[in-house]
This record gives structure tokens, C-alpha cells and sequence, in this order.
């Protein structure tokens, strides 16, 4: 899942929405030089990143993917999982939770730490510090800026995008009922998870 899945699921299961951002970016294990609660962030995005992997769901929707891009299918599907979520957020939150509430903690959240992680960090939460451009996936067109820049940051060249965004226009429909299936089985497996965590 993407940072928007990531940041609700942190606030659904009462974990610090930073930590669970902070998974993309710190690999290993060695987490214990950072506070308690960024390490149960972190494991909560791990285990949500591998549950959603492995759910057969999600494999089906990628095993339906041309085989052009299916490769990036987990990508495509993370990204535009994202605007489904803010498109089905009522269905998904307690009703004074609003998107711009939760963004806004996020955002104060992400201002306030003081980590030096990696340079792609640092880039990251500048751009979402200056530009707070998580809103900004109730549109689709961001979900194509978001691929545009995926592609870009790699060395190699890489062209999905368009493909992608054709693809999810033709099959809005299932791509949207396997979402709504699937998305409360993550918050049913990520509460779990975290009871497990404070034991």
C-alpha cells in the first residue's frame, strides 16, 4: 500500500502515523535506537505491505494485468488503491475523521522529526512538507503524476504509466469491488497485528 493507506491504518489502529511512513524508508532490523512508537509504525507497515502482497486479492488483480506491465502491477495497484481510499474514505473512517484532519497531523508529525535517515527521505518530506500534495489523490491525474515519477526515479527506463492509467479506466469497476473487499481485511489483520505488538 501506498502513504495514504499506510497513514489511515496507523490512525485506525492508534499507531504514530510517522512510524508507519518511516517503513518505506529504513530496511533491517535494527530498530532499536528509535523510539517505541516509530518501531511499531515501522513493523505495522511491514506486516500491512506483506499481508497485502500475499492476499489473494490483490494476486488476482495482478495476475489480470497485461502482460506488458505486469511487473509493475504492485506499484499500479498501491498507487491507485490510494485514490480509491479517499474516494471511499466515509466507508473506511469514523465520521470526525476527515482527510484533511488526518493529513494535517501527518504533516506536523513529519515536520516535527528529527531523523536523518537517507537522502530519498529528506527529498520525500520536503516535497510533502512544501507541497502537502496527499490530497491531491482524490483526483486520478495524480495517481498518473505519481507513476510519471516512479518511472523516473529509476536508472534504467521504465514506461508504465500510461498503460497503466488505460488499464484502470477500463477495469474502474473490479479494480474498485476488489478494493472494497479487500481493504477491510486489511483493517481487521492490522488491528491484530498491533494487539499483538502491545502484548
Amino acid at each position: 500500500m501506498n502513504y495514504i493507506a499506510h497513514i489511515h491504518l496507523a490512525k485506525h489502529t492508534h499507531t504514530s502515523l510517522v512510524g508507519n511512513f518511516l517503513g518505506d524508508f529504513i530496511k533491517g532490523s535494527a530498530l532499536d535506537n528509535l523510539p517505541l512508537n516509530l518501531q511499531h509504525g515501522i513493523r505495522l507497515h511491514r506486516h500491512i505491505d506483506v499481508f497485502t502482497d500475499s492476499h489473494p486479492i490483490v494476486l488476482g488483480l495482478k495476475r489480470d494485468f497485461p502482460k506488458s506491465i505486469r511487473r509493475y502491477a504492485g506499484i499500479i495497484l498501491d498507487v491507485y488503491f490510494d485514490h480509491l481510499l479517499i474516494q471511499h474514505w466515509k466507508q473506511f473512517s469514523s465520521p470526525e475523521l476527515s482527510q484533511n484532519k488526518l493529513f494535517s497531523e501527518f504533516y506536523r508529525g513529519l515536520a516535527q522529526l528529527d531523523l536523518d535517515i537517507s537522502p530519498q527521505f529528506s527529498r520525500v518530506r520536503s516535497g510533502l512538507l512544501d507541497y502537502q500534495w496527499l490530497a491531491d489523490y482524490r483526483e486520478l491525474s495524480a495517481c498518473l503524476r505519481a507513476m510519471h515519477a516512479i518511472e523516473n526515479r529509476f536508472s534504467r527506463k521504465l514506461e508504465f504509466a500510461e498503460q497503466a492509467i488505460a488499464y484502470i479506466a477500463a477495469n474502474e469497476l473490479q479494480l474498485k469491488q476488489s478494493f472494497l473487499h479487500f481493504y477491510p481485511d486489511l483493517l481487521g489483520h492490522s488491528e491484530l497485528f498491533v494487539s499483538k505488538l502491545e502484548r
